[in-house]
């Protein structure tokens, strides 16, 4: 007689035992949690280019039509000096001046072209508004102001306060800082740019 004798390793169990296959699932949730995130990074980095493209669209669009109308420039026609929550809510009557084809004096189209920067403000940003001050001599200061959600003190979850510009701030803290006499609220963000016409 013969006898088959089975193999000794046929009693081991083959393939991922449960311990393998939570430790899998714990690497591929960590995994998952970290695209996530960065996802989420990614998104407030997009918003907030989003804001900076419509920002230089405003100040490019001021200075082209500051530019196309040297006189009133000249004459001090392009200032706009409310605070933000005039300038964010500002209604100015148009005088048609360049889609009318009436003649208008260069006072006039420098009102025109404030009053559409002005609406142009207001529906590009979340609660935008704009202030330009200056004149052709010492150069223009473009200020554009805007509600920003995200801007808040991490610590207390409360808006938070946007620096004030002193005659001292210069560089990167003065294209960020917001002019004292716009007095603006928490919460709202401003970047500055100086227009030579």
């Amino acid at each position: 007689m013969t006898s088959k004798n089975k193999p000794a390793n046929s009693a081991r169990q083959k393939g991922a035992t449960l311990i393998e296959a939570l430790v899998s699932i714990l690497v591929l949730s960590l995994g998952l949690l970290g695209m996530a995130a960065l996802q989420l990074n990614a998104l407030s980095f997009q918003k907030s280019s989003v804001a900076t493209n419509r920002i230089a669209e405003l100040t490019g669009d001021i200075s082209e039509k500051i530019r196309a109308n040297p006189t009133a420039a000249k004459d001090g026609d392009y200032a706009y000096t409310a605070t933000y929550s005039t300038a964010k809510s500002a209604t100015m009557t148009s005088n048609l001046c360049r889609t009318s084809g009436v003649d208008c004096t260069t006072a006039q189209i420098a009102n025109d072209d404030i009053r559409a920067w002005l609406m142009k403000s207001q529906t590009a940003l979340p609660s935008g508004a704009a202030r330009l001050e200056g004149d052709v001599t010492s150069g223009f200061s473009v200020t554009v102001m805007y509600q920003d959600k995200d801007f808040i003190n991490i610590a207390t979850g409360a808006p938070q306060a946007s620096t004030s510009c002193t005659s001292a701030t210069s560089g990167i803290a003065w294209r960020n800082c917001c002019p004292a006499a716009a007095s603006v609220p928490d919460g709202v963000r401003c970047y500055r740019s100086n227009l030579i016409p």
